[in-house]
Order: structure tokens, then sequence, then C-alpha cells
């Protein structure tokens, strides 16, 4: 293989960053825009706030905002929720915060 080929590859590969991928305990907790689309499928009753603060260094510039979804999702998990809102995701230097809801929810017979 070229340098230059091996440069521009890991140049891509740099850029990209790791990938962000949803874990075991994120995929367990729905996400909701607002209460209003909440009520529309559950019947959910609030725990507490909620927060993660995390390294952007391993995220591509793409994959902070998928980030951030799943790291509050994971935090609202530890809480005992199966359901979160997300009220701010703040955007820094080396590290973001996000915070939100946790809700625990019944689907079904509302």
């Amino acid at each position: 293989m070229s340098i230059k080929l091996s440069v521009l590859l890991s140049g891509i590969v740099i850029l990209m960053g790791c990938s962000t991928s949803p874990t075991e305990t994120s995929a367990q907790v729905t996400e909701y825009k607002n209460l209003d689309e909440m009520k529309q499928f559950a019947n959910c009753k609030a725990i507490d706030a909620v927060n993660a603060t995390y390294d952007v260094t391993m995220h591509s510039p793409w994959g902070r905002k998928r980030a951030a979804h799943i790291r509050l999702k994971d935090a609202a998990y530890v809480k005992g929720a199966n359901a979160v809102i997300m009220t701010s995701n703040n955007y820094g230097v080396i590290t973001d915060q996000v915070q939100g809801v946790a809700y625990k929810c019944t689907y079904g017979d509302k």
C-alpha cells in the first residue's frame, strides 16, 4: 500500500472517530421528545432528574448527538426508568453533558 493511501485512510479513520452504538441498557429505555408525545403511548410517572457527562474525544462530530441520547438513556435505566425526556444537551470542548427526566411507564391500557 502506498504511503499516500495509508495517510488518507488514517485521516478518514481519525475524522470518523469511534462508532457510537446503543448499549444493552439504553435499548431498554424509550426516549420521548416531550410529555404530550409520551402521553400518546404510555401512562408514565416521573422518577427523578438524570444527567450524564461524557468524554467527546471518542466520538465523531456526527456521533456526539447520538452519544448524548445513549448516555441519557443509560442514566435513566440506572434509576429504574423505562422512558426519558431530554431537557438539555450542552456541548463542550472535551466533555458534553446531557440532562433529562426519567420516567416509569406502563404501556397498553392507559
